[in-house]
């Protein structure tokens, strides 16, 4: 969704057989989808990728050949006729060694952000990912695995030019040895919020877009992340495991402010799927009405993407391709649908984007 570490999936564990035939029989049941263009290539694996707010970038991680750990890209969209059709060779932003997830650009489109192990990282650590074993799901949580945030990106990466590489990870917003990820801006890019271990327990938090200020917005025992803020920054959707029965759910919490416009917690707390499913990666539509996620409703190797209202109704399937589909997210228009899948020639995890339409609604 966002793989890497929790709030990517690890794809390699979700491998499955494509019957080749059914590639026409899936293009055509997807009704909502069009012109979908595979984005990137040559990798091991790539994922949970981001536009940046003028949808001329995106951000994304992705395993080069020969290496076993995510490692952070941003690529330059390429048009033609005012269609995305591909991407310019991507420019490598994080050092090595390391493993790196969740990027994410700020709304003013000047500042980026990503989690890393970056002068952290301890080879030794269970290998990063959503793995399912024994019919459970286990996740590792690096506690090296630190946010930064850089700014005046776009200059660096143009001087180090397509296929380069430079080291983006100055600037630590957390430094406690815990693991600290899965973030994303508020709209009007004055809070950031993540997903973190610092109180023993994987809760969402927010902190100001400098790093202070840090918040504790769950406190649920298990797992609560992969949070985003709804488009008017009132709302968080994140993914939680509350039952502790490895069934991730989804979540919308109403936040608190004070009067000072200062985030304080949450004032209500809905949850929008309880079922047998993983329910997880959800993304807001820029409308704030409907949200989409990945749901393992049609099994564990076969994700697909689902698209339903706010409160968990009007639910409407997207994507129907053999293998997974996970961590949509849409273009700051609305008009684009990008996310990770299997529908690449090789069968390996790949950015994907296509011109969306949303379902009318009865």
């Amino acid at each position: 969704m966002r793989v890497a570490i929790v709030c990517t999936l690890l794809l390699t564990a979700l491998a499955s057989h494509r019957v080749w035939g059914e590639e026409d029989a899936a293009a055509n049941r997807e009704e909502f989808l069009s012109n979908v263009v595979q984005l990137t290539s040559g990798f091991e694996k790539a994922g949970e990728a981001y536009f940046s707010p003028d949808m001329k970038w995106i951000i994304f991680q992705a395993t080069p050949k020969g290496q076993s750990q995510y490692q952070m890209f941003v690529a330059r969209l390429k048009r033609a006729q005012g269609e995305i059709v591909g991407i310019e060779t991507p420019t490598q932003i994080n050092p090595e060694p390391s493993r790196n997830t969740c990027g994410y650009f700020s709304p003013d489109g000047k500042s980026l952000m990503f989690a890393s192990t970056a002068g952290k990282e301890k080879p030794d650590e269970p290998t990063s990912g959503y793995q399912r074993e024994g019919g459970n799901y286990r996740w590792a949580f690096p506690e090296g695995m630190e946010i930064y945030r850089a700014d005046g990106w776009r200059q660096a990466v143009e001087k180090a030019g397509p296929g380069g590489k430079v080291d983006l990870a100055k600037t630590a917003l957390t430094n406690n040895n815990v693991y600290d990820a899965e973030g994303a801006f508020s709209p009007n890019g004055k809070w950031i919020c993540y997903t973190s271990k610092e109180n023993d327990n994987l809760d969402v938090y927010v902190m100001k877009a400098d790093g202070s200020g840090k918040t504790r917005i769950t406190t649920a025992p298990g797992y609560d992340g992969g949070p985003f803020f709804s488009p008017d920054g009132k709302r968080l959707v994140f993914r939680s495991d509350r039952k502790s029965n490895n069934l991730l759910q989804i979540f919308v919490g109403d936040l608190a402010f004070d009067s000072a416009g200062n985030i304080t917690g949450l004032l209500a707390e809905h949850q929008i799927t309880d079922d047998g499913n993983v329910n997880w990666g959800p993304f807001w539509h820029p409308d704030g009405r409907h949200l989409i996620y990945a749901t393992s409703k049609h099994g564990h190797t076969n994700y697909e993407l689902y698209l339903m209202r706010d409160d968990g109704t009007h639910q409407t399937r997207i994507t129907y391709s053999p293998g997974a589909d996970v961590l949509p997210v849409f273009s700051p228009d609305g008009k684009y649908l990008m996310w990770t899948s299997k529908r690449s020639k090789d069968q390996t995890s790949q950015v994907f984007v296509a011109k969306f339409t949303l379902p009318k609604e009865e």
